[in-house]
């Protein structure tokens, strides 16, 4: 059985008419669903709007990302729940057909979710994931185990209660948790066909204190800690980015 946790910080009513929705339209059992707010206020906020919806099961974690995502995987979830962790302004989950097509998905349950875990026992991996980009010249239809991004926006993991996996950064933490895993396991799973289209930056969430400087002492602290497993560059925009190395 799985469990799927969303973490969101004021987007009450993005979730709703995003992830939630899409959840809905695929059909997946409320009971799954678990939404982590940072602190009381926002879990009265969230309570209050999601009061009509069937996905209205809101619980208190922690601020920042990166501390609600280790708070998710160590502290609420059992050693060795199977856990899908979805961000809350997906609009869709879509499979590669070709290099200039992308197709919806019609069965996240099989498709997505089982796939994943079935694809962690047999490498395994103690972690899944998906192409970080929904374009698909780049995309493909193999998988990997080697050091690669696993995106936030949607994985999934066995939750595990081991300390070298909690994340110290909050932009850019997916990063480290990718790498952390990878050091950790020797692999990380990752489809190469599948995807997620969300909007990477907007408002709420993380977009209440990120700019370039803050980006920037996140990449760069991830790098001094992992310089084995990654290097920092700086993309045209001049936020820094970070490059796993193979």
């Amino acid at each position: 059985m799985y469990n799927i946790a969303i973490p969101s910080y004021k987007r009450e009513q993005q979730l709703q008419e995003k992830t939630l929705r899409v959840l809905e339209k695929y059909n997946v059992p409320p009971d799954r669903v678990t939404i982590f707010v940072a602190d009381e206020q926002q879990k009265e906020v969230y309570n209050e709007s999601l009061k009509n919806n069937i996905y209205n099961n809101v619980e208190l974690a922690v601020p920042t990302i990166g501390a609600a995502r280790n708070f998710i995987e160590q502290e609420y979830y059992n050693e060795g729940d199977y856990v899908v962790s979805f961000d809350d302004d997906l609009t869709g989950i879509y499979r590669w057909v070709n290099e200039k097509k992308i197709e919806e998905i019609k069965d996240i349950e099989n498709e997505l979710i089982n796939a994943g875990f079935e694809a962690m026992k047999q490498t395994g991996s103690k972690c899944w994931g998906i192409y970080a980009a929904s374009n698909p010249y780049f995309m493909s239809n193999t998988t990997t185990t080697k050091l690669s991004y696993i995106i936030a926006s949607c994985y999934g993991f066995i939750a595990t209660h081991d300390p070298f996996l909690q994340r110290e950064t909050n932009h850019g933490e997916d990063y480290e948790y990718s790498i952390r895993q990878y050091i950790r396991n020797g692999k990380v799973f990752r489809f190469n066909n599948l995807t997620v289209k969300t909007k990477y930056f907007g408002t709420g969430g993380l977009e209440e204190y990120r700019n370039n400087r803050y980006i920037y002492e996140s990449i760069s602290q991830i790098e001094q800690m992992f310089p084995n497993h990654c290097t920092m560059y700086f993309k045209k925009d001049g936020r820094a980015e970070l490059r796993l190395k193979r």
